[in-house]
């Protein structure tokens, strides 16, 4: 007997996907975000080096907008400031090294400069429509704020749960053999009860296939005793269908013990907090109402 409830349809579940673009435009907490950014760049005047690692000592969220001024998404962020500064957690370096933070992406990428003149400019409708039809082109950038609007939606209720977990990491499941998890829970190689794969892609491409690819070896590996999870989403998915038909049918086989696009966050959240109290990684308490 199954863990976990029956599968919804496929054409139900096709129908759940949501436009990950559109969602970021209408992000009000990013809006409000960078609203508050520009606000207090516009606040301290002409930016410098010393301006900046205070603003950013004050406001770490500032960080990934100050980075975005130059070009880099979060992941390109992380990778530079990991290489270079040995750690990727831009709000530890904010706090505590601000100075060498803002240098770093002063002198390689020139964060200075550009945000005089993008403060200065006056925009006009011509800029707007030339860099939203750069932004089009940027696949790759567009693939990760996509993805990340997935796994951050993922692990807030993680974090509402109160559950311990480990991103982007391997597991360990029957005869040793190891698969990849966007998340494990509590921690990755054979600590790991509970992984989940969390994927959003509007656009259609490899990454698709290769995403059914690592479900379909988490499901090979997982043991009897732990539990596999798949949050996927994006319209990207409606031109692959038959690869995401391929993950759904992972769930219908149980293979996996639960599919989930972001309209069905509720019924993940259900589905983990029911798992982490059979294996013991929360307090047995009523949910609250």
């Amino acid at each position: 007997m199954s863990r976990m409830p029956a599968p919804i349809s496929f054409p139900e579940f096709l129908a759940s996907l949501t436009d990950l673009g559109r969602m970021a435009r209408e992000d009000p907490e990013m809006r409000a975000r960078i609203d508050g950014v520009v606000a207090a760049l516009r606040a301290v005047g002409t930016p410098s080096r010393e301006v900046l690692a205070a603003l950013v000592k004050r406001h770490p969220d500032a960080v990934p907008v100050l980075a975005t001024c130059v070009g880099l998404t979060q992941e390109q962020l992380k990778n530079q400031l990991s290489h270079r500064l040995g750690t990727a957690g831009w709000v530890t370096l904010a706090r505590r090294r601000a100075g060498e933070l803002i240098q770093l992406l002063d002198e390689e990428f020139n964060l200075v400069e550009l945000l005089t003149q993008q403060l200065e400019r006056q925009w006009s409708f011509n800029d707007v429509l030339l860099e939203r039809y750069l932004w089009s082109r940027r696949g790759a950038a567009s693939a990760v704020g996509q993805g990340r609007k997935v796994e951050d939606e993922v692990e807030a209720v993680v974090q509402r749960l109160g559950i311990a977990a480990q991103p982007r990491t391997q597991f360990t499941g029957r005869g040793g053999a190891s698969a990849p998890a966007d998340l494990a829970i509590p921690s990755g190689g054979d600590r790991a009860q509970i992984v989940v794969a969390m994927k959003g892609f509007n656009s259609t491409g490899s990454k698709l296939t290769d995403t059914v690819r690592e479900i379909e070896s988490m499901a090979d590996v997982r043991l009897p005793s732990q539990y596999v999870f798949a949050v996927v989403d994006g319209i990207g998915w409606k031109n692959r269908q038959a690869d995401l038909r391929r993950i759904h049918e992972l769930w219908e086989k149980r293979s996996i013990d639960g599919l989930y696009s972001l309209a069905h966050l509720a019924r993940f959240e259900t589905d983990l907090r029911d798992a982490a109290l059979r294996l013991g990684l929360l307090p047995d308490t009523p949910e609250p109402h």
